[in-house]
């Protein structure tokens, strides 16, 4: 009910401040379904579950769930009742609670949202996906909608303050991973084997939401590039040359 009330009046809202372009939204269904895109800024984490039809779970950064203050207990709040589930982006063990939870909506036929990069680009490029987007796809036998994201980064432009301009989402084609691939990963005999599926099959879902968004894919976590950028800001000191930004920036 809380989820439904929320998405009436953020659709109309959205669609006034915004003046999104969406693209292929009927190709979101029922669930079990996979959602994923590039994640280049904070406009796609509700712009998507605005205006599509399903009702959606998101993993989010598990900092957002604190409960120390009385403003983090009432986000907190809120986010439990809009359905996300708190993650530990770091990858690895420490994300298995929240990986648990999206397994399970999986299994009961929901929809789930993930950026598979974890953190937003630091550069407008595309970069490395974490895994657990081909555990949860492999382990459900639940298809991926790929979909891309462009202008979804507040930016000055023509407002004296950070706004999206014209914001895009739009929905490639559903796939599935192969049978075959699935057993590989279910009856692997080491966890270095069904690491490597699983790496296998992450670096297909990268490719397709790079089909869609023509970024420069770079074969690094987002996370490692954010730190790198933070240390130079604070030192002054670049250690590695800085990549140029790319055109997933601009307007199209």
């Amino acid at each position: 009910m809380f989820y439904t009330v929320v998405r009436a009046i953020a659709r109309p809202l959205c669609w006034i401040l915004f003046w999104p372009v969406l693209k292929g939204f009927d190709k979101i269904h029922e669930g079990p379904l996979i959602v994923a895109a590039n994640h280049i800024g904070t406009g796609e984490t509700f712009l998507l579950p605005a205006f599509a039809k399903p009702q959606m779970t998101f993993p989010a950064k598990d900092a957002l769930f604190r409960r120390d203050t009385l403003f983090r207990r009432m986000l907190a709040w809120v986010l439990t009742k809009a359905h996300q589930v708190p993650m530990d982006r770091s990858g690895g063990n420490a994300s298995a609670g929240g990986m648990s939870s999206l397994m399970k909506c999986l299994k009961a036929g929901g929809v789930i949202a993930i950026f598979p990069e974890g953190h937003r680009s630091p550069d407008g490029r595309l970069y490395k996906g974490h895994t657990g987007i081909a555990r949860l796809a492999l382990g459900a036998d639940a298809p991926i909608l790929p979909y891309a994201c462009f202008r979804t980064r507040f930016t000055k432009k023509w407002l004296p303050f950070p706004w999206l301009y014209r914001p895009e989402l739009s929905m490639g084609e559903e796939f599935r991973f192969p049978p075959e691939m699935r057993d590989r990963y279910l009856n692997a005999a080491t966890t270095e084997e069904a690491g490597a599926v699983l790496r296998e099959a992450t670096d297909e879902v990268m490719r397709r939401i790079q089909e869609l968004t023509g970024q420069e894919m770079v074969d690094e976590y987002s996370l490692r590039q954010r730190r790198e950028k933070k240390t130079i800001e604070a030192t002054g000191h670049k250690s590695t040359p800085e990549p140029p930004q790319t055109g997933i920036e601009a307007e199209r």
